[in-house]
């Protein structure tokens, strides 16, 4: 008997507990599980900076037709987190993802070198609120990259989950570019070998059907020779 009262109290302490937690997030609980959190709104936006001196203005993509970064060259990000809704929200976690051939140089948070990952969170999240974190990563040494690719596009993603579970995306690409083994830069830029051209001969096969017409002639040059013999035998008879 004891024991089910027991377990009668801890279950009524945990949905307590629950509901306490829902209602401190503005969340109302829903039968049968999961809960609905009225005005509760926010938006995300990753965007990646152009390569320049100085560092160009924040895009949301670089495209292969868009300038390109180079090896051993850091890459700055901005993360922007905004409250669209009407009530404060408690915690927002943002898990950044960084693509393969990046490594991880500043940001907000903690990095898992294993995975490869960033994360940190905001707290109190008021309406209208909006902020921006700053992330720089570094591509890889030429050594480390693909030896037969020449441009290499890479994806870096940001998802953030907030305290009611609603999960926003944002991403930006960028590429890079290096030389190919075999290849030749001029200006920084790829140049392939210049083709081989061949120049064919005067004498080549353009004069082969003239030298066929030099027997042809020298032939109607006898024959006549040999008419014009044979008439004048025939008068003299």
């Amino acid at each position: 008997m004891k024991k089910l009262f027991a377990i009668i109290l801890l279950s009524v302490l945990f949905f307590a507990f629950k509901v306490s937690a829902a209602n401190a997030a503005g969340c109302t609980p829903v039968y049968g599980g999961g809960e609905t959190c009225p005005g509760y709104s926010y938006s995300i936006q990753k965007l990646v900076q152009r390569p320049g001196k100085g560092g160009g203005d924040f895009v949301n993509n670089l495209s292969i037709n868009d300038a390109k970064y180079n090896p051993s060259q850091n890459v700055t990000f901005q993360v922007t987190l905004k409250n669209t809704g009407s009530n404060t929200i408690p915690t927002i976690t943002v898990t950044d993802v960084f693509p393969k051939y990046l490594s991880f140089v500043s940001g907000p948070g903690n990095f898992n070198a294993k995975t490869k990952t960033l994360v940190f969170s905001v707290a109190s999240f008021k309406p209208g609120q909006s902020v921006t974190y700053t992330i720089v990563g570094k591509i890889l040494d030429e050594a480390g990259l693909p030896k037969d690719e020449g441009v290499i596009c890479q994806l870096n993603q940001a998802t953030a989950t907030d305290s009611s579970g609603v999960v926003n995306s944002s991403s930006s690409q960028f590429c890079l570019q290096k030389q190919v083994l075999g290849e030749t830069t001029k200006g920084g830029l790829p140049v392939m070998p210049a083709p081989e051209i061949t120049t064919t001969p005067a004498t080549g096969p353009e004069m082969l059907p003239l030298a066929l017409l030099v027997p042809g002639a020298l032939g109607g040059l006898l024959l006549r020779r040999r008419s014009k013999r044979s008439l004048i035998t025939g008068g003299e008879k």
